[in-house]
């Protein structure tokens, strides 16, 4: 493993301007396999890494994407941040992809590639969000019939996606009161707030492996998950702007939304 690899390292100097934050878990074979795919990169010239490794001391999935995401503001060399997940394993294109569609739309604030099924990989497992709460809710299918060029989508998937500098400047950090998820989801939605787009883009690809480590059969991932999702309820749904945000005119009303709010409050006190 490489210097730009250690946790906690340095960035190496040049005009790398996209650094690659992976939070990292007891899992060393998916990760030298997501490094692999990184390093294969067509623009690998461009690209740094920062891994996060949370084995010893985990401090979940929000926090370790901060760290990395500091260590680059650090660097007035970094332009664009790529956020990945240990077991999602790019497509050698899938970063130029990115690249070249944000050089090309100065509103997008965050891009993220389609993620494929490691199973069946003609299998669609995130291609565009719909609905964020109380499940997170995405296009889910055949691959041939996703949709084949970019679109907009309420929020980006926070197993893999690319972050503009400028976004991370003006809307800062991602909130560490959510833990291990919505934390992606509450970041697109303060992006969108202040007028940055968020976009899929098909033609950016992923395997994305679905790490173990969220199985509810954890009661300690189940709780957090619980306090995650209950605290973004609270941060969001009792106003206007989520609705318009999640671009649903069929939304059930926020009474609904918070009976399911208390239905994950009810999780966390069994």
């Amino acid at each position: 493993m490489d210097q730009t690899t250690l946790n906690g390292a340095a960035l190496s100097a040049g005009k790398r301007d996209v650094l690659v934050v992976i939070p990292a878990f007891r899992n060393p074979e998916q990760l030298d396999r997501c490094l692999t795919a990184v390093r294969a990169q067509t623009c690998a010239s461009r690209i740094e890494i920062y891994v996060r490794d949370n084995s010893a001391d985990n401090i979940y999935y929000t926090a370790a994407i901060n760290e990395g995401l500091r260590v680059g503001l650090d660097n007035p060399a970094i332009r664009f941040f790529l956020i990945l997940n240990q077991d999602c394993y790019l497509k050698n294109d899938a970063v130029e992809y990115l690249l070249l569609f944000m050089a090309h739309n100065a509103a997008a604030g965050i891009c993220a590639p389609i993620q494929l099924d490691s199973q069946n990989p003609d299998n669609v497992i995130w291609g565009g969000a719909t609905r964020s709460f109380p499940a997170g809710e995405c296009y889910l299918g055949d691959v041939a019939e996703a949709p084949a060029g970019p679109f907009l989508t309420p929020w980006a998937s926070g197993a893999a996606a690319l972050i503009r500098r400028e976004v991370v400047v003006q809307i800062g950090l991602m909130d560490e009161n959510m833990r291990f998820i919505c934390s992606d989801s509450d970041y697109s939605f303060t992006a969108r707030a202040r007028g940055w787009q968020i976009a899929c883009l098909p033609a950016a690809r992923c395997i994305h492996e679905m790490g173990a480590a969220r199985s509810r059969g954890n009661r300690e991932i189940r709780k957090i998950m619980c306090e995650d999702v209950t605290y973004f309820a609270d941060k969001w749904i009792s106003g206007g702007l989520f609705r318009r945000l999640e671009e649903d005119p069929d939304r059930r009303d926020v009474a609904e939304l918070l009976r399911q709010r208390d239905v994950y409050l009810k999780w966390l006190a069994d």
